[in-house]
This record gives structure tokens, C-alpha cells and sequence, in this order.
């Protein structure tokens, strides 16, 4: 263990051991009441309040008895004093400096390994990391794939027939290809439909008919092709308060009114469009599952 003293000077003095220590007291450089602590954390006390330091009683016997009567002559007593010059206290002390600064360095190499170990710590964490990362974005780019390999493209008979199948079916979801293919299908039925009556007249009630039996269908497919993106079927209704305003405009020859109510309708049906041409919701909404997947 290590001990500090203050010295005369008010100096602060380090040495390496008790024994050490003990050689000072001997030598009369630390007397009973020099302050000593004991360790770097210990706290200052006397010199005397020390464990296993030895003071002599003789010490103060010989004071008193130099005080009274010095023996031999006066160059004898000064040179007595003389070899109290602590000489040997300086090697002493030079030796105790360089136990010091052999310490200092050994907490230097701790140092610099907790600064390696935190490194090398902070170098696996990072590495982790970037691990983790690369893990997530593998598994986002394979259930990608899972995705696209599991989804269901429908035909143009398949979704003509679908949608017959669903015919007051306003619930659920429809995708992209079944509603547009459906109304593929009503395109060329009322284009065929149109070319038969210039050649027959009768043939206009077959006309009227085919309309009839696909307008439901054709209602109810829109509903859901709006709930695929997670919208109302009655977004399909938006342009119908326009058309009427713009009817009741034009029977009342107010020809500005009907204009604004015509642009307002037009716009109205460009924006319903763009609904039915968006893509759905991959994952499931409030209205059901994605009608692309597989079962």
C-alpha cells in the first residue's frame, strides 16, 4: 500500500510501502504529528494514529536532554546536526517518484484496453446491426416475391361470369380486370346491340333488354372495385347531383348554368374514373380480403 505525508516545506510526498514510511520516522522526517493518509482514498490523519508505525520514547528523553546540557563540545553538536541532513531521504524520495510514475503507467495500458474492448463492443453492435437490417429488407423483398407469385389474374370470361355470379352482390371487393373486362362487356354487347337494329327495327327491344339485365351487375361490380381501395360504392354517385342540375338548367334555358353544371359533371366523371383505374389495397381493408390472392 501506498502513504502520503506533508512534509515541513507543506510538500506532498508519496512512498511505496510502511516500511518505507517507518525509515522516515527513524530519520526524523515524519515526527507523531505529521499529516499521513494511507492509500489514494484514505483520509488524513497523524502520523501516530498509523497501524504498525514504531515511535521511540527515547526521541523525546534526548530532546530535553540536549536542551539542558548538550554534551562535548559546540563543533561535535554541529556536527551532529549536520548528519541529520536527510541525504539518504532524497534518494529516498527519487525512488518513491519513480514507483509513482511505473504506476501511472499501468494505468495507462488499462486504459487503453477498455478503450479497445469498448471499441471492439461498439464494432459487434454495429455489425449486428447492419445484419439485422440486411434480414429485414431480404424478408420484405421475399414476401414481395410471395406476393406477386400468389396473385390471382382473372380473364375476360372469368369476370363476366364473376360478376353474373355476384349480381346483387354489393359487399367485398373487385379487382381492376373484372371490373374494366365487365364493362368491356357491355361496350360490345350494346355495340352489337346498336348495329342490329338498322337491320331490323324489332330488334331495338333486345337492345333494351341486354341493358336491363346488366345494369345491376355493372352497379354492383363498381361498389366493390370502390371498396378495393378502401372507398364508399356510393362514390359512384357523385356525378349524378351535376347531371340534374344540369337538366333543370337546360329545360330552363339558363344556358350559363347549364354550362358550369356540365363542366362540374364532367369533372365529376374524370375523378370517378381515376378511382376505378387505381390500384387496390394489397393487404386487407375494411371491406374484406384482396380479391388477387389466392385462396
Amino acid at each position: 500500500m501506498i502513504y502520503k505525508f506533508i512534509d515541513n516545506n507543506g510538500s506532498e510526498i508519496t512512498v511505496n510501502s510502511l516500511s518505507s514510511l517507518q525509515a522516515l520516522v527513524d530519520s526524523d522526517t515524519i515526527n507523531e504529528d505529521t499529516k499521513v493518509k494511507a492509500g489514494l482514498r484514505g483520509k488524513w490523519t497523524t502520523a501516530s494514529s498509523i497501524e504498525g508505525l514504531v515511535f521511540s520514547a527515547e526521541e523525546s528523553n534526548e530532546d530535553n536532554q540536549e536542551t539542558e546540557s548538550p554534551k562535548g563540545d559546540i563543533k561535535s553538536f554541529i556536527t551532529g546536526e549536520e548528519k541529520k541532513e536527510p541525504k539518504p531521504e532524497e534518494d529516498e524520495y527519487e525512488y518513491v517518484e519513480e514507483i509513482v510514475e511505473e504506476e501511472v503507467e499501468v494505468d495507462d495500458d488499462a486504459t487503453e484496453k477498455i478503450d479497445q474492448q469498448e471499441e471492439e463492443k461498439s464494432n459487434f453492435d454495429n455489425e449486428n446491426e447492419n445484419q439485422d437490417t440486411s434480414d429485414y429488407y431480404t424478408e420484405k423483398f421475399n414476401q414481395n416475391n410471395e406476393d406477386e407469385e400468389d396473385a390471382m389474374v382473372l380473364s375476360f370470361p372469368d369476370a363476366v361470369k364473376k360478376c353474373f355470379k355476384k349480381y346483387f352482390d354489393f359487399k367485398g371487393r373487385a379487382s381492376r380486370s373484372e371490373y374494366w373486362y365487365f364493362t368491356l362487356f357491355i361496350v360490345l354487347g350494346y355495340a352489337i346491340g346498336f348495329g342490329l337494329i338498322f337491320v331490323a327495327a324489332p330488334l331495338f327491344w333486345l337492345l333494351m333488354i341486354f341493358i336491363l339485365v346488366v345494369v345491376i351487375p355493372w352497379i354492383s361490380v363498381a361498389a366493390r372495385r370502390l371498396h378495393d381501395i378502401n372507398k364508399s360504392g356510393w362514390f359512384q354517385a357523385i356525378p349524378i347531383p351535376a347531371g340534374i342540375l344540369e337538366t333543370i338548367f337546360a329545360e330552363s334555358r339558363q344556358e350559363s348554368l347549364e354550362i358550369i353544371f356540365l363542366i362540374i359533371g364532367l369533372l365529376c366523371y374524370v375523378y370517378l374514373i381515376i378511382l376505378l383505374c387505381t390500384a387496390g389495397d394489397n393487404k386487407e381493408n375494411r371491406f374484406g380480403k384482396n380479391p388477387l390472392k389466392k385462396k
